[in-house]
């Protein structure tokens, strides 16, 4: 499935951020994050945001849009019935929440600029990200720069998802790879990444899967097929909660898989 273009395409950056009523605590900081990059700089920048409708008043300020979402989508489906049995509501069984690949999407497709930053509303932008992308230049269809956590750790930024070198373990095969190291089976993140508009308006996320079914996952295998994932050390953001410290990419099973993969890839490189 392709989407039209429904702006006309200028150089610049979109900021495309998903985020919901009760998730946009940290909008105002991000906001401020992405204008102080693009202060004075002559680049050319629009934040576009779609979730929550308590924002509204974010749509006088300059460069920002804001387009209003209903969370709850008509999606029936007989595992809905799992949702009901734990909270006993009868919605629940016919409408879903979480579409965040149709969010996505649909900033994608309302976006004036050719790059989009496609980011959950948790994502803050680190002085000098602006200039580290002007360094890494252009040459890019699926870009990732460095993604830290609240502590200062490296995110899920650049990694492996699936390399049949490393045994499946304890369900996963994923790891971190250093930034230097390219493989063909590499994942992004859906909760930042940077893409050209009409990249992806030709490779749009499976609007069938929504939060916490792999929509980055099953989009990642489809379109690393079509183009190769480049990643820029210049930029970096970082994250504005701390990610549990026991899930991907730091529980024992992504470690040890680092080091199978990496142990295994030096090996084939000697």
């Amino acid at each position: 499935m392709k989407f039209k273009n429904i702006n006309k395409v200028s150089e610049g950056w979109s900021f495309c951020i998903i985020t919901s009523e009760s998730s946009s605590n940290y909008l105002n900081k991000i906001i401020k994050s992405i204008e102080e990059e693009f202060e004075n700089s002559g680049v050319n920048f629009e934040i576009n945001i779609i979730g929550a409708s308590n924002l509204r008043n974010l749509k006088s300020r300059q460069n920002i849009n804001f387009y209003n979402f209903d969370e709850k989508v008509f999606k029936f489906r007989f595992r809905n019935f799992k949702t009901f049995l734990k909270t006993l509501k009868i919605e629940d069984i016919f409408f879903k929440t979480g579409a965040i690949s149709k969010k996505k999407n649909f900033l994608a497709r309302s976006s004036k600029f050719d790059k989009l930053c496609i980011m959950h509303d948790y994502v803050f932008i680190n002085k000098g990200w602006l200039k580290g992308f002007q360094n890494f230049g252009n040459n890019w269809e699926v870009a990732m720069n460095k993604i830290l956590n609240n502590d200062g750790s490296r995110y899920r930024d650049w990694c492996n998802w699936d390399s049949p070198l490393v045994p499946v373990n304890d369900n996963y095969r994923a790891s971190l790879l250093p930034y230097h190291i390219y493989i063909k089976e590499m994942y992004i993140s859906g909760t930042f990444f940077n893409v050209k508009k009409d990249f992806f308006l030709d490779n749009p996320l499976n609007e069938n899967l929504f939060w916490g079914e792999g929509e980055d996952v099953e989009w990642s295998k489809r379109v690393r097929k079509k183009t190769k994932f480049k990643m820029n050390i210049h930029s970096s953001v970082k994250l504005l909660k701390l990610k549990p410290l026991d899930e991907p990419p730091y529980c024992d099973s992504w470690r040890e898989n680092e080091k199978i993969l990496l142990k295994k890839l030096g090996a084939l490189n000697k």
